[in-house]
């Protein structure tokens, strides 16, 4: 039987109804070794294990075993098979580092180095049928949303560890029942329980005067948390979780001392298994965020997804678009927050606000993530060619195609004109890398370590970098 999945990161599984899991402990970190096809496969994996039992002072003390010799299918040439064997690590950030030596020292060929962990072992739930995201199995189940937004009266731009004076919040469950059937590649997602409306859910603030009041707003916070399946608000990885992290941060610093065993098991189990931070990326500008777990829906992320032709994403132009109207709708300016009634009612109608957008995006987010097996950390940052990706993983490892690795072709052609004499083919390219390991970036040596599973296109990159460019627009070849 399949789990229902709420959300991942590199270190945890979050499964609905249940505590966050270890990944490390569910999952083996792997990746692909296979020989040139000139090669006999059984005699190169006992010289490599042979290699490893000697427990020498090299990578190869960081495997922690490897696999008999399986069959995979090319990715490139539907015709071709390739006999392999899997690597597995101690830790996933040893992957790389592996799968540099037997390529430069041990003429292994590797695959599937370069997946982003959380990635790899969701794909690996999820091609297995181990585990799904929102998948019920035909079950009805319920799901509680948190929405959620902070007020600070000492707002200073770039502090993320602000006093944080009001929390206000609301509670919304729903029911979904989904069922996939991966043979067919059929799905079914409906929503069986839904609030009626967004204005009518029980709002509850929170205020701190003091520093006790701050500690109990937090605790509180961070209980919620445990409670729900998936945090809600507008910009909260950008702003509110990002301050409550930093906050919680700097109290378990500074006042550590004064919080008693229970509060201090309360913070640190938020900050190490619920919260972490990452970085977004639009466009190429990054951007520090903090995901909140089991499961952080921003709707402003959820916005840009889904009405990326809107003009502003902020909460006072969407909510209006999505016909989210609040009469006497109170807006201030960072400078005009106190803790007063005005301040609170403004807060009140946040809330409000992004309960309705929560829900009206929800009915959108949540049949895709299903789909695509994606939790909205990944999702609502990924555009059509991501998600595609995502599910073309899945499909490769179920049906165990070598996934190819993740390239930005333009540079790397650029590169490899630059390095190669044109018409080189993949073997000559590879013992051509080896004399050349300290002039080739590591982009470039994540594809050339698949050897002769190479894209094609890495024999012709003329094709697609135009050398004799006048300008930035000539460039692409094509």
């Amino acid at each position: 039987m399949g789990e229902t999945v709420l959300g991942i990161s590199p270190e945890s599984l979050y499964i609905l109804g249940k505590k966050p899991q270890s990944l490390e402990e569910i999952h083996k970190p792997h990746f692909l070794a296979f020989p040139p096809s000139d090669k006999d496969v059984e005699v190169e994996r006992k010289k490599l294990v042979d290699a490893w039992k000697r427990n020498e002072e090299t990578p190869l003390k960081h495997i922690t075993d490897i696999g008999d010799v399986e069959e995979f299918r090319s990715f490139w040439d539907f015709e071709k098979k390739v006999k392999g064997f899997r690597i597995y690590a101690k830790r996933s950030f040893l992957v790389p580092e592996i799968s540099d030596y037997l390529f430069f020292n041990h003429n292994l060929y590797t695959a599937e180095h370069d997946i982003p962990y959380h990635q790899r072992a969701l794909i690996d739930f999820a091609a297995s049928d181990r585990a799904w995201v929102f998948d019920t199995e035909g079950k009805k189940k319920n799901l509680k949303v948190l929405v959620y937004d902070i007020e600070t009266t000492e707002f200073e731009e770039g502090r993320t560890d602000l006093p944080i004076d009001i929390l206000g919040y609301t509670s919304i469950d729903i029911a979904v029942e989904s069922e996939k059937n991966l043979d067919t590649e059929e799905f079914s997602f409906e929503i069986k329980d839904w609030p009626s409306n967004w204005i009518d859910g029980e709002i509850i603030q929170l205020v701190a005067r003091s520093k006790d009041e701050e500690i109990d707003t937090l605790l509180k916070f961070c209980k919620l948390v445990e409670q729900h399946s998936i945090i809600s608000g507008h910009n909260i990885v950008g702003f509110d979780n990002r301050q409550m992290h930093g906050r919680i941060e700097k109290i378990v610093l500074e006042y550590g001392e004064n919080l008693s065993k229970e509060q201090m098991e309360t913070f640190k189990l938020f900050l190490t298994k619920y919260a972490r931070k990452d970085k977004s990326f639009h466009f190429g500008v990054g951007s520090e965020i903090v995901n909140i777990h089991p499961s952080t829906f921003d709707t402003y992320l959820g916005v840009r997804k889904f009405y990326p032709y809107l003009d502003d994403f902020g909460l006072k132009s969407v909510a209006p678009f999505l016909g989210i109207h609040i009469e006497g709708r109170v807006r201030l300016l960072p400078s005009q927050i106190k803790i007063d009634e005005r301040t609170l009612l403004y807060n009140r109608h946040d809330v409000m606000e992004q309960c309705g957008v929560t829900l009206h995006l929800l009915e959108q987010a949540l049949p895709l993530a299903f789909t695509t097996c994606m939790p909205f950390e990944l999702l609502l940052e990924s555009g059509a060619v991501g998600m595609w990706d995502h599910m073309a993983m899945i499909r490769a490892t179920r049906k165990k195609k070598i996934i190819p690795p993740i390239a930005r072709v333009l540079p790397l052609s650029k590169s490899l004109l630059g390095l190669f004499p044109e018409g080189i083919k993949k073997r000559e390219i590879v013992s051509e890398a080896k004399k050349k390991k300290a002039q080739i970036s590591k982009d470039l040596i994540r594809v050339l370590k698949y050897g002769e599973e190479m894209p094609d296109w890495v024999e012709y990159p003329m094709v697609i970098y135009n050398r004799f460019a006048r300008d930035s627009d000539e460039i692409l070849n094509y």
